[in-house]
């Protein structure tokens, strides 16, 4: 089976502490340039929004939109290559990026406070799922 197909249910996913060229070459992460392309634009991107923003609303709305593409891209990585914290930090994100809608909605009820308590959140756990990676490896492998 290939890695980019998906796991068949005799499968197993193992932790890789040493992980092979074909992962590092389909992994977004693992490239300054695409790093800072898929992950780093989007957080300048919402913190010049916060700063520039007309009001909450559109700060909420810009990070909602970037929160959303970096949990997407973290989804897609971990399809691609299995990269371990990108398992976690997707889901992550897209919470933080739905969090940030619904206050841009109107449906959640915060201040700039509260929209950056949402942010905050979301990247400071973002940045934590990169712990798993120095206990159990930095790719999943799948196992017949």
């Amino acid at each position: 089976m290939s890695p980019s197909s998906p796991a068949a249910p005799d499968e197993v996913m193992r932790p890789q502490r040493m992980p092979d060229e074909a992962c590092v070459r389909r992994d977004l992460s693992a490239r300054a340039d695409s790093f800072l392309a898929v992950w780093g634009a989007p957080i300048l991107a919402g913190l010049i929004a916060s700063f520039a923003a007309p009001s909450i609303t559109w700060a909420a709305g810009a990070w909602s939109v970037a929160l959303a593409w970096m949990g997407a891209a973290c989804l897609l990585n971990a399809r691609r290559c299995g990269r371990l914290h990108c398992f976690f930090s997707g889901p992550i994100l897209l919470v933080g990026a739905l969090l940030a809608a619904l206050v841009a909605l109107g449906q959640l009820d915060a201040n700039a406070i509260g929209l950056g308590a949402i942010v905050t959140g979301a990247l400071v756990l973002f940045g934590l799922t990169y712990a798993l990676e120095l206990a159990l490896g930095r790719y999943l492998r799948r196992d017949a």
